[in-house]
């Protein structure tokens, strides 16, 4: 907890409000470790006496601090970029299969989401509880359905944890980003859906789809709309429901869990998707939905798929091949209301205005605080779907590592001989990353954009390098004059 003074000024509960409502516990989890790393830097910098607000250091701040490099980590900052452009490229790769022809069968594979929740039980230890039923189905689908029909699914929480395993060393250092997008295209499109308007969305894709697999792991409110939006005339024989009671019972229990932890260490919950009991029974939700639906279970599913694939083959949309070519913007920002969006939205941008006074004519008077400032963005524009802005951000943060290694390079005394090899090698990698994750960002367009970018995103992202990279220059140069002003006057 920080102290009553300090937390006013360093106040980020509406951005750790806003990563909450992204996509569930592992997104929430990488954008949250990577905003306390910032928000850390600045409460040390604020007890330290070096700054006096996010934006402005204090008289001891200003010039005082050249580089800080415990402010920098290359696995926070590579993390969070690679877990967004995951999400991107799924949406994408189901954006370029909805909207170009296909004469083979769609199918639109619903399912209840795995439950999941944490809670602290002792200093920076957590004790997390979930169910998996979904994502073992997930297996299942992959098996006997992706290598016959075009499958679309909406992307689920526990499934950025489980897709992006293999996709993590890409996340890293020299790991091709490009290679991100062929993962994601593999073997499910994966549509990203925000929670806001999910339904909408769904409702969008139900007239060009010819047979719809539901997988119900759970009653829930949600599952229930789904199905009854299934349940009429032209779409009830293209329905197959796979009911799994044994997952369903699992389920409730972990919110009989959730609830008794909740009363017992409200507290210390870190993360829990607000759950009610059901409403209704197992075999009240059976018997409404066997007398419209075909329904069997988990275990015959897989032993009769023969006989399931060959309804879908039969099955056809009400939109036919050629009618039906349709995208999904990529609605990426925090499910919040309207008010705590502009508020998030006019942060962001009064943050982007300060940088830019810095690299024009206001200047930076301390580089470790503007440095802050770009990663600051990087998060901003990260959580409000902008990746575009992200690249260019990245373009300036590696202008910084860039002025920052000419500097260290040119000055040896300015490192200590112990730590100068180190310092120096975390500059390169920063440089690199920086390109690296940044060309992606600037040239990948959006979610139903298939063009070459590369050229304007070269000449982006060369704009912002040249443009801060001046400004840093002059920072180091100033502030070593001062610095040797001092050191000869003592």
């Amino acid at each position: 907890m920080l102290p009553d003074q300090e937390a006013n000024v360093l106040d980020f509960s509406l951005h750790y409000l806003a990563a909450r409502s992204l996509l569930g516990y592992f997104v929430n989890t990488a954008f949250h470790e990577y905003l306390t790393f910032i928000v850390g830097n600045l409460a040390r910098w604020y007890r330290q006496g070096l700054i006096q607000s996010p934006m402005e250091p204090t008289p001891l701040g200003t010039y005082s601090m050249l580089f800080d490099f415990s402010a920098i980590d290359i696995g926070k900052i590579s993390y969070i970029n690679g877990i967004y452009f995951y999400i991107l490229a799924c949406h994408k790769g189901a954006n370029f299969r909805l909207m170009h022809r296909f004469e083979g069968k769609e199918v639109l594979y619903l399912r209840g989401f795995d439950f999941e929740g944490s809670f602290a039980t002792g200093d920076k230890i957590a004790a997390g509880f979930s169910t998996v039923a979904s994502s073992a189905f997930n297996e299942v689908v992959s098996k006997d359905l992706s290598p016959h029909f075009a499958v679309f699914k909406v992307m689920s929480p526990k499934d950025i944890y489980w897709e992006t395993i293999t996709a993590e060393r890409y996340f890293y250092g020299r790991g091709d980003f490009t290679d991100i997008i062929a993962l994601a295209r593999y073997p499910f499109s994966s549509i990203y859906l925000n929670a806001s308007r999910w339904k909408q969305d769904v409702s969008n894709l139900l007239d060009r789809m010819d047979h719809f697999i539901v997988y119900v792991c759970s009653i829930t409110e949600s599952a229930l709309w789904e199905l009854d939006q299934l349940d009429t005339d032209e779409r009830r024989g293209r329905v197959t429901v796979v009911l799994d009671e044994k997952a369903i019972q699992g389920y409730e229990s972990q919110i009989d869990l959730q609830d008794k932890l909740k009363q017992d260490f409200d507290d210390k919950m870190i993360w829990t998707k607000e759950a009610p009991q059901p409403r209704y029974s197992v075999a009240e939700v059976r018997a409404k939905i066997s007398s419209k639906f075909l329904v069997t279970t988990p275990e015959d599913f897989e032993k009769n798929i023969a006989d399931h694939c060959k309804r879908i083959a039969a099955s056809s949309s009400r939109l036919a091949p050629g009618a039906r070519e349709t995208c999904l913007d990529f609605y990426f920002y925090p499910a919040l209301d309207d008010a705590k969006l502009k508020q998030l939205r006019d942060s962001s941008a009064q943050l982007q205005a300060h940088i830019d006074a810095c690299v024009g004519e206001k200047g930076i008077n301390c580089l470790p605080l503007f440095l802050n400032n770009l990663q600051l963005r990087i998060f901003m524009t990260l959580l409000m779907g902008e990746h575009h802005e992200t690249g260019r951000t990245l373009a300036s943060y590696a202008a910084v590592m860039d002025a920052a290694f000419d500097y260290y390079t040119q000055n040896v005394d300015a490192l200590s001989a112990e730590g100068r090899e180190r310092h120096l090698a975390a500059l390169e990698s920063h440089i690199e990353m920086a390109r690296h994750i940044g060309g992606h960002m600037l040239s990948f367009g959006k979610s139903h954009q298939f063009e070459n970018f590369s050229a304007s995103a070269t000449a982006d992202f060369a704009t912002a390098f040249h443009t801060t990279k001046p400004a840093v220059a002059k920072f180091f140069e100033t502030a070593h004059a001062r610095l040797s002003s001092s050191t000869a006057a003592s």
